[in-house]
């Protein structure tokens, strides 16, 4: 498979005219400009859909992270922090400040895997400063919401220092910045927005928070010391605290978080009782607590959680055994490790309804409107998600990378694909923060982190640095 070229104008050439002063620099590619992606469209005869559509290596000299949503206009929107530069696919992207300096961008891609649209935001050279990423997401008037450590970084309305959630308009313009008052331990794993544009900020904390309602403290221990607790704050699209859920009462944490059309939220994670469960719960919009469930037995996380129509799904790793819609699932060993990923469907009202578990891990889920569920992660070589029999892979390690898609109302396997991986040993915890976003028509995109090499297609990728990231985009 052929990595892309860029045509048209530099990036570097822009980000020398434009600088970062004004609230980060912006590259458009025109429509006639963009460039053409080699699309691998071959299948196996009688197989599934879900074919590799096209690729994108984004390698840089440093750790590169990211994530990635739908841009509720037909493509996605990734987030990718990186270090002095990032190849993008032919054309190198510098951060403002330099080759030390740690920037971010956010970069649109069409369903195709064309690049269409890059804003940077980083320190100017000679200005001390960094940012730092953490989650975003798209409202539906396409405003974009997104969390942020920064020092000395300008988004448009001077440089700022702290932890800031900002809120851009669709070409990336300043609408307001709303600092966090943290103390202690806190921490934020996903922003989603509901269908009045409301904003909701998930993870864990622990000690005192104040999101604006004023002080709110995780389950106190004895000696005043606080454990963890997961938390979910609904804010206003002007950013205004309405509401904040805090699990006060256990020790948990708080990974991911979903909407429903009925303005319900979702929040999933972990809570430990007798030991470490997988839990989700559904919220009104008012606040109220409508329902909690946990995978009783089932020792692990919940990473994440997506709802469409009468379904919520959540996705995750456990390690021993839980019962659900009336079957058991135990988790086998892989590579030696016990531990399998998990998928599980509940109706709106927390109901069960399909289970299944496979592979090594499960860290991302994402619906679309045509009734598909596409959850990515790790795998063992051999690993059979249900579609294609066993996947080949690296027998080596627990991080070849799969992606698949469920029916999202029976749980039926549609298909599943697997890329094989190196630079990653039994011992490790597999793949890490992989994404998944996927567009209302069903297209599906993943952006996910290697380290060594990512075996995509025909070619072998290698990490520049101590890891890089793959971008991959599948038919439906």
């Amino acid at each position: 498979m052929k990595r892309g070229t860029w045509k048209g104008c530099a990036l570097s050439l822009l980000l020398a005219v434009g600088g970062a002063a004004c609230g980060g620099t912006v590259w458009e590619v025109p429509e006639s400009e963009a460039p053409v992606r080699v699309e691998q469209q071959a299948r196996e005869a009688g197989s599934p859909t879900g074919a590799l559509r096209w690729a994108q290596l984004l390698s840089g000299p440093d750790d590169n992270t990211g994530s990635i949503v739908s841009d509720r206009e037909g493509g996605f929107l990734a987030l990718v922090n990186f270090t002095g530069s990032i190849d993008l696919g032919g054309e190198t992207l510098q951060a403002p400040g330099g080759a030390s300096s740690v920037a971010m961008a956010l970069v649109r891609y069409d369903v195709h895997g064309r690049l269409r649209w890059v804003k940077v935001f980083g320190a100017e050279a000679g200005v001390p400063g960094s940012v730092m990423g953490f989650s975003h997401t798209v409202d539906r008037h396409r405003n974009i919401i997104l969390l942020v450590d920064t020092y000395g970084v300008d988004f448009g309305s001077g440089p700022v220092a702290g932890r800031y959630l900002v809120k851009l308009d669709s070409r990336g313009g300043l609408l307001w910045m709303r600092t966090l008052t943290l103390r202690g331990f806190a921490g934020v794993s996903r922003i989603v927005t509901d269908r009045e544009d409301n904003i909701a900020v998930a993870g864990e904390f622990a000690g005192v928070v104040d999101f604006g309602l004023g002080p709110v403290s995780s389950k106190q221990l004895p000696e005043d010391r606080f454990s963890s607790s997961a938390y979910l704050a609904k804010l206003s699209p002007e950013g205004r605290t309405l509401w904040m859920f805090v699990d006060s009462e256990n020790q948990s944490q708080g990974f991911g978080a979903a909407a429903d059309s009925q303005g319900n939220l979702l929040l999933c994670g972990t809570v430990f009782v007798d030991q470490t469960e997988p839990f989700v719960l559904m919220l009104s919009p008012e606040g109220q607590v409508r329902w909690v469930r946990r995978l009783d037995g089932a020792l692990g996380f919940a990473w994440s959680v997506a709802t469409h129509g009468n379904r919520v799904v959540v996705v995750g790793t456990f390690a021993l055994t839980f019962s659900f819609a009336g079957r058991t699932h135990t988790a086998s060993p892989n590579g030696g490790i016990l531990q399998d990923a998990f998928v599980v469907a509940f109706t709106r009202n927390g109901e069960e309804r399909w289970a299944s578990n496979f592979g090594f891990s499960a860290d991302d889920v994402a619906m679309d409107e045509q009734d598909g569920v596409v959850v990515a992660g790790s795998y063992e070589a051999g690993s059979d998600l249900g579609v294609l029999g066993p996947l080949p892979g690296n027998p080596a390690t627990l991080a070849n990378v799969y992606v698949a898609k469920f029916d999202r109302v029976t749980g039926e396997p549609r298909w599943s694909r697997g890329f094989a991986a190196s630079g990653e040993d039994f011992g490790s915890p597999g793949l890490e923060d992989a994404s998944v976003a996927v567009t209302k028509e069903g297209h599906s995109a993943v952006l996910g982190q290697f380290t060594s090499t990512l075996t995509v297609g025909s070619e072998v990728w290698t990490a520049e640095g101590r890891s890089d990231l793959f971008l991959l985009g599948f038919e439906r």
